[in-house]
This record gives C-alpha cells, structure tokens and sequence, in this order.
C-alpha cells in the first residue's frame, strides 16, 4: 500500500513555490500553473545554475551601467 503524499513546504514566493514529498522523495517546483516533479539532488543542480546564472547577470548589469553598454565579453548570444 503507498502512504499518502507527506508534503512539506520548502519555499515561496511571488509565483514560485518549491514542495517536498518525504515519502517519494521528490521535490515539486510549482511556477505559476506548471509543475515539475524533480528528484532533491536536480533541484539541487538546477538551484545551483540558477544562482551562477543571478550571480553573472548581476555583474552583466552592474558592468552595463558603468560602461554604458554591455561589454563585448558578456554579449549576450541568441
């Protein structure tokens, strides 16, 4: 028999909420009306890129506005 779903809220914010299951060990990453059912150690990574990613956009526009534009080593590619 599954146990019921023991969730306990990680974090929230505006749109954004992250939930951990201990009984399936996932954590689920709620933006807006999507879902994503993610195991801890990707949630972890995924956490971990998206602070590298805050920490260079930081840089990107504190350079930006010192300089005027952003400088040719941190263009931004499409």
């Amino acid at each position: 028999m599954n146990n019921p779903c023991d969730k306990l809220i990680l974090a929230e914010s505006a749109g954004v909420r992250l939930i951990y299951c201990k009984n399936c060990n996932v954590v689920e990453l709620e933006i807006g009306a999507i879902s994503l059912r993610l195991s801890p150690e990707h949630t972890q990574q995924i956490a971990n890129t998206m602070m590298k990613a805050s920490l260079r956009l930081d840089r990107m526009i504190k350079l930006t506005n010192y300089f005027g534009q952003t400088p040719s080593h941190l263009q931004i590619m499409h």
